[in-house]
């Protein structure tokens, strides 16, 4: 069984595989991320509101948000609101960077697109935030247009609105060079270890004294000292 003295003994002798290990992943890293291009992350929530508030239409509100979660990421509404933007976009291409969040608690989505082009990104999201709102619009009409004698009682709608509208952003969102040399880095000093640990463990040279009667279990009755070399360099 090694003491702890000796291993950490054994390990920092071998300091530099460590350094090299560590080094090599977090460069690794580093080349690989730099090398990726920039993205940018941009978002828009839409909330849907019910009116007049109401526990059972608050009740459907999330119902009907939950349900249109999977309408904004469709090929044909995704047309739909680019087209009504006015925005020369594949709607393939704009739906390949969509992103969407659905918090059923506050009645939100979250419409998120990351692209390498900012501007396109925030105009992405507006033109989809703002069809889905005209979208919901369409829909209250049709609802409402169904109800051959409307009451008073369904005098309610659910109504959408759009929370903010997106800029282009200045700053990327990725890639993540610091995050992801550091953890380069990180993994490369694990593997140096693990390297060392194994080194050692297939080491089965004795060093010292107390290794040769530790594991001989005989006491060392001589050692040789190391030949000294000339001075001069030359042979008898």
């Amino acid at each position: 069984m090694i003491r702890p003295e000796q291993l950490l003994g054994d390990v920092l002798r071998r300091w530099w595989i460590i350094l090299l290990a560590t080094l090599a992943a977090a460069t690794v890293a580093y080349v690989g991320t730099a090398s990726q291009e920039k993205t940018y992350t941009v978002s828009v929530r839409v909330m849907a509101i019910a009116s007049p508030p109401d526990y059972w239409l608050d009740l459907y509100a999330k119902n009907r948000l939950a349900s249109y979660k999977d309408l904004i990421n469709n090929w044909s509404f995704v047309n739909f609101a680019l087209t009504e933007a006015g925005l020369d976009l594949d709607p393939g291409l704009a739906q390949s960077k969509l992103e969407l969040g659905h918090n059923p608690d506050s009645n939100i989505i979250q419409i998120v697109a990351n692209d390498t082009e900012p501007v396109r990104a925030a105009a992405i999201v507006n033109a989809l935030a703002t069809g889905f709102v005209l979208q919901n619009e369409l829909d209250n009409e049709r609802l409402v247009a169904q109800v051959e004698e409307i009451e008073e009682r369904y005098a309610g709608r659910v109504n959408m609105v759009q929370l903010e509208t997106a800029n282009p952003p200045t700053v990327a969102s990725g890639p993540r060079v610091r995050v992801n040399t550091l953890a380069g880095a990180v993994l490369g000093f694990a593997a140096g270890l693990l390297i060392v640990f194994g080194l050692i463990y297939l080491d089965d040279t004795l060093r010292s004294r107390e290794q040769v009667e530790r594991y001989l279990e005989r006491p060392l009755l001589a050692v040789a000292p190391e030949a000294a070399t000339p001075r001069g360099g030359g042979g008898v």
